[in-house]
């Protein structure tokens, strides 16, 4: 902490001013206010200083007219316990919350950044779109923080791009958890008001209604809409224009405003926005995989929508037969064109030269050792425990991780049309347990199983995401009592290939939107049963 802030957190207790609209200069409780930062309906939020601990925090200040009421200050604590409790990358810590001469504050954590609605401000001065991959990066990380928050019982209610911190490090976080949960109390809600931001309010809530989980996935696609195409998908001159809107107007199509949209992410738009709660992504983890497979999926020109511009003369000059007789030879050309490739099929099947069809796909099967080269070495375990088992354990509540590596030399560096699965078994620990889902993903830094230790090739505390390990999942597959699942693995293997190596590794862990009790084996190379051994089976088409 440099000297010039010394001056700022001495921790006097001074009382607070007589004029609330600013506090700067103030201490409440151990916190210096040290600046404004903003203020909303709610809320005033400061920078402090906490001197105990040398850091600095966000104070957010509720406004005195929803702390006079004594059953409201009884749910300010027990809300604000639920939100704290909420450990997540992409939501704002929250580490105390309080009273000081009447005035109610939470304690979170400060983020040196910006804003996404100063960051969609600034694209719209200068007319320019977000580029996709930013915008499936934010909406997938708010959709991964809004998952973990509905598995613990905590509603948003005010999705807003104002609410999603962009922090230094390249991290979305999405903050004001629980203040419009904490003031939808029957005090303050019995004259039929409705909570949230008209512009990001769901049907449901506009009717009056709470909103569930959904009514935080439309908020998400109505800020998706925004990223995409520059605008709001409902506007109008007054809050209840608006609210209007979003119950009875049709959605203005995304790839309207913005042609270059791929339909892939126009989809997601619709699904999230739809009027109708169970037509949206039942979940949030639903939407985030969605976006997330719309950014991977291969780029295509926008639709074209086919035009008669040419054909509109005047009925002087061309009559109508002859327009439908021009038209039917365009289509007849086409689909000439189209069917190019089947009739060169058949040609070749009619000489006798074998065509190049599925079931001439060579399948290479890698199972055991020396083809799958290691299925259990624990990044974040000491080198006393890494070992090689019969079975391992995957423990949500912990965080474990399984490393496996291939050997595909027997691949041809020529290989075509790849596709690859991996076949794991698996066994609940706790029969019983709720079910999770997991998940595979690419090694970044090379290694091998036989010289790993501790700290080489990754430091404590093991791998870590986008450094050591892609963070985008290869595949998934949801995991139930005891079964055998399959991961298409086809994007690993396919990369692999194309930068001239042999083989790669592979890691394996439970996901975040498992819950904390799931637990599961499983099988390695090591088991005895030859069946139950991890299996990768890799169809190609050998040369080009």
């Amino acid at each position: 902490m440099s000297d010039a802030h010394t001056d700022d957190t001495h921790t006097t207790h001074d009382p607070p001013r007589a004029n609330l609209s600013d506090l700067t200069g103030v201490t409440l409780g151990k916190y210096r206010l040290i600046e404004k930062l903003g203020q909303g309906g709610m809320a005033q939020v400061y920078r402090a200083h906490q001197a105990d601990l040398d850091r600095y925090v966000a104070i957010k200040i509720l406004h005195p007219h929803l702390t006079g009421d004594e059953e409201f200050a009884a749910r300010f604590q027990r809300e604000a316990r639920a939100i704290a409790a909420l450990e997540h990358p992409h939501i704002v810590r929250v580490y105390d919350f309080a009273t000081d001469h009447g005035i109610a504050f939470l304690v979170m954590e400060f983020l040196d950044g910006a804003n996404l609605k100063t960051r969609v401000r600034e694209l719209n001065s200068r007319r320019e779109r977000m580029d996709l991959r930013e915008v499936a990066h934010i909406i997938g990380a708010i959709a991964d923080a809004l998952a973990h928050a509905h598995r613990h019982g905590v509603v948003h209610r005010d999705v807003k791009p104002s609410n999603v911190i962009l922090a230094r490090d390249d991290r979305p976080v999405l903050s004001d958890f629980g203040i419009a949960r904490m003031v939808d109390a029957p005090t303050l809600t019995a004259s039929g008001s409705t909570l949230g931001t008209p512009a990001y309010l769901s049907p449901e809530q506009a009717r009056g209604e709470p909103g569930d989980a959904r009514s935080d996935i439309y908020a998400l696609g109505v800020i998706l809409y925004q990223l995409c195409t520059g605008h709001l998908p409902f506007d109008a001159d007054t809050p209840y224009a608006i609210i209007l809107k979003h119950l009875t107007a049709p959605l203005p199509p995304p790839r309207a405003l913005r042609p270059d949209l791929p339909v892939a992410f126009e989809r997601v738009i619709l699904k999230a926005l739809a009027k109708d709660p169970a037509a949206r992504y039942q979940t949030a983890s639903e939407m985030g995989a969605a976006i997330r497979a719309a950014l991977a999926a291969p780029a295509h020109l926008p639709a074209r929508t086919f035009s008669l511009r040419w054909f509109q003369f005047a009925p002087r000059q061309l009559p109508a037969p002859l327009v439908w007789i021009v038209l039917t030879l365009f289509i007849c050309i086409g689909l000439f064109i189209v069917s190019r490739p089947w009739r060169i099929e058949r040609f070749v099947t009619r000489t006798g030269t074998p065509a190049a069809t599925e079931a001439a796909r060579a399948i290479l099967v890698l199972q055991g050792a020396g083809l799958i080269e290691e299925t259990w070495l624990d990044p974040d375990a000491p080198d006393a425990i890494w070992r090689t088992t019969e079975r391992a354990a995957l423990r949500g509540a912990r965080g474990d991780r399984i490393l496996i590596a291939f050997n595909l030399a027997r691949l041809p560096a020529d290989a075509t049309n790849i596709t690859a699965t991996l076949a794991l078994r698996a066994q609940a620990l706790n029969p019983g347990a709720p079910p999770g889902q997991i998940a595979a993903y690419r090694l970044l830094t090379p290694w091998k199983p036989q010289t790993a230790t501790y700290n080489f090739p990754w430091g404590k505390p093991g791998l870590a995401s986008d450094q050591d390990y892609d963070a985008t999942p290869v595949g998934a597959a949801m995991l139930t009592d005891a079964e055998t699942l399959s991961l298409d693995v086809t994007p690993a293997i396919t990369q692999w290939l194309s930068r001239g190596r042999t083989g790669g590794g592979l890691l394996l862990k439970l996901n975040e939107d498992s819950p904390a009790a799931s637990a599961y084996w499983i099988y390695t190379t090591d088991h005895p049963d030859a069946t139950a051994r991890p299996t990768l089976r890799v169809q190609y088409k050998a040369g080009p």
